[in-house]
């Protein structure tokens, strides 16, 4: 890098970083070095690193490289057991307090995944099996299928993996035993087509979407109708997404009427209207600590709101048409978004920074959910396919032409042993992850 702007960038992150080196810690200004995370890239603080002398020198010869998701060092084998830097292994990248002044997602990604890359070469060269351990997905192996007998528009488990719900077409929602596909209640009400469904935490209820701006609700054991959720204060479109709070109290749902709805699920009753999207909202979903709210909206944009009093947090921007899935991660720490452009975008809830995207050249990706473990990502497709990613590093997995038409709706079961599947083809299907 230019000796001017690189003395200029060296005391920007010195002061960015509080004169520490951000893998090691080290505070001796003198030993530490301003480093381009992409030597073609930028001289500017997001393609940059503040390291200490040897580790930026290792840093980029490929032999230290930082996950872009987790933050954790990883180390090539060559210095893995080395008592200088062996240390350094999972230690976590310190980061500026400053948004601003952090060295961007993307940057840092690319350089992990030519890490990985070069690793892998390496040990091949040495006839070894590769020693980074990632978490390779089991291939889907089909279990089941059942006729739905109209188009799966959604899709759900109960929380102890014993139920199956579909939401169709013809304005049905079912209930199904996972173990063997038998259909236990057949529920009906004033819906018009069922575009979401979605279990209680406890396994109590069942909330469906209907096109006709109703949430209706029933009792699992029983299918009992028990409740609608509408009227002047409800949603005025289709109702197209709905989810329940992890703590059971509330359900959000999103409509084709630009708006996000929060019920109390105790007395049916509005508790507050959330309306900054500018086109249909086609998926919400709760944090797993409950207090955030995720939604995706055919205005291209994902927005992150703050449960307690409605206030928007963020607003991602990146897709380039529709955005129809939103699903956080089980740690809460990322979420994915997936639409009609065909991409699978990952972001950083705490920011709201882009990971990293997914392209599957496969037409609209109808639905996303992640893995029990959240090591995997599956995806549904308008080419009919159901896609298992690896989150760690983004690797395509495997690909199953799993049915006869595209894909709409999946669902992992909380126990991470099957994956379900719903498509236009009127088809739900079961598929283990056990190895089988």
């Amino acid at each position: 890098m230019p000796h001017v702007e690189g003395d200029t960038l060296r005391n920007t992150l010195l002061s960015a970083y509080g004169g520490q080196c951000a893998i090691t810690g080290c505070a001796v200004a003198e030993a530490l070095q301003a480093i381009l995370i992409d030597p073609n890239g930028p001289v500017e603080s997001v393609n940059a690193i503040l390291l200490r002398a040897d580790v930026a020198r290792l840093f980029s010869a490929g032999m230290i490289a930082v996950d872009a998701v987790s933050l954790k060092v990883s180390l090539a084998v060559e210095i893995a057991e080395s008592p200088d830097y062996g240390a350094l292994s999972d230690a976590l990248l310190r980061q500026p307090a400053r948004i601003a002044m952090r060295c961007s997602r993307q940057i840092l990604d690319a350089h992990y995944r030519r890490f990985l890359l070069r690793h892998r070469t390496a040990a091949a060269r040495r006839g070894v099996t590769d020693t980074l351990v990632l978490p390779v997905a089991t291939i889907p192996t089909l279990r089941h299928t059942l006729s739905v007998k109209s188009w799966v528009n959604s899709v759900a488990y109960n929380r102890d993996s014993t139920l199956i719900a579909t939401g169709s077409w013809d304005g049905v929602a079912r209930i199904w035993r996972a173990e063997d596909g038998y259909l236990l209640h057949t529920l009906q009400a004033d819906l018009g087509e069922v575009n979401g469904i979605s279990f209680s935490p406890d396994g109590v209820w069942l909330a469906a979407a209907g096109r006709n701006q109703v949430i209706q609700i029933w009792q699992v054991s029983d299918g009992k109708a028990t409740a609608s959720l509408r009227g002047v204060n409800g949603h005025s479109g289709a109702v197209f997404s709905v989810s329940f709070s992890p703590d059971n109290a509330t359900i959000a749902s999103g409509s084709w009427d630009h708006s996000v709805c929060i019920w109390d699920l105790d007395n049916g009753q509005l508790i507050r209207r959330l309306t900054d999207h500018r086109g249909a909202v086609n998926s919400v979903s709760f944090s797993p600590s409950g207090r955030l709210i995720a939604t995706g909206s055919h205005d291209r944009c994902v927005r992150i709101w703050r449960v307690a009093d409605g206030v928007l947090m963020n607003t991602l921007h990146g897709h380039s048409d529709a955005i129809f899935s939103v699903a956080f991660s089980p740690d809460g720490r990322i979420l994915a978004s997936a639409g009609t452009d065909g991409s699978i975008r990952l972001w950083r809830v705490a920011d709201g920074i882009p990971l990293y995207t997914l392209q599957a050249n496969s037409g609209a990706v109808f639905s996303v959910g992640f893995s029990p473990d959240g090591e995997h990502l599956a995806s549904g497709d308008y080419s009919r396919s159901v896609r298992i990613w690896r989150v760690h590093d983004g690797s395509l997995l495997h690909s199953i032409p799993a049915h006869g038409e595209g894909v709409t709706s999946l669902a992992y079961s909380p126990d991470g042993f099957s994956l379900a599947s719903g498509s236009f083809d009127a088809s739900l299907k079961i598929w283990s992850l056990r190895g089988e």
